[in-house]
């Protein structure tokens, strides 16, 4: 900040020049630099995503012309909004379209999923919401460790899922999870 109630806004040119940190992760919403503390892995944060990330590795192996799975990449999605969601899956059809520029990948995954920590505040996640379908998002998924939930966005809809009840997306063709699975 410069001066009272002053934002610097950066460009994608200038978040992607920022030097690196291992301790520390930022995204850019609307050209606004969102500083987010790195997890570490014993977290319940951590435990979580990686209990997401199994049965979508286990798809990919089975699956492997349907896409990728990536944990922590980011995405650009719009002229000054760069996210990491947590977990991503990528069709195959959006990957042949990358240039593999500068590393990044240039378009949005077609499902991003976010696990949601204590210290998330509802108005921020909503905005990630809105910021990944703007974007082309097929899908956003929302886990909720300590509620046991699910809350899968697309377009047109908004639904949740708790324990016993299966997930299932017509992005991911085959695809097919108990909720608990994401849960200790």
């Amino acid at each position: 900040m410069i001066g009272m109630g002053t934002k610097t806004l950066l460009t994608l040119a200038e978040f992607f020049e920022l030097p690196e940190d291992e301790t520390v992760r930022y995204e850019l919403s609307e050209g606004e630099l969102i500083t987010m503390s790195n997890p570490e892995a014993r977290t319940p944060h951590e435990r979580t995503k990686s209990r997401v990330l199994r049965p979508l590795f286990v798809y990919r192996d089975q699956h492997p012309e349907a896409g990728e799975v990536f944990a922590e990449a980011s995405f650009v999605l719009g002229p000054a909004i760069a996210r990491i969601p947590d977990v991503a899956f990528v069709s195959a059809a959006r990957v042949a379209l990358w240039t593999d520029a500068e590393g990044l990948d240039p378009a949005a995954p077609d499902i991003a999923i976010e696990v949601i920590s204590n210290s998330e505040t509802a108005a921020g996640a909503e905005k990630k919401v809105r910021e990944y379908l703007a974007a082309g998002v097929r899908e956003v998924w929302q886990v909720y460790p300590e509620q046991r939930r699910v809350r899968i966005h697309t377009s047109d809809r908004v639904y949740d899922l708790t324990q016993d009840q299966i997930l299932e997306t017509p992005v991911m063709p085959g695809f097919s999870v108990k909720v608990s699975c994401f849960f200790a």
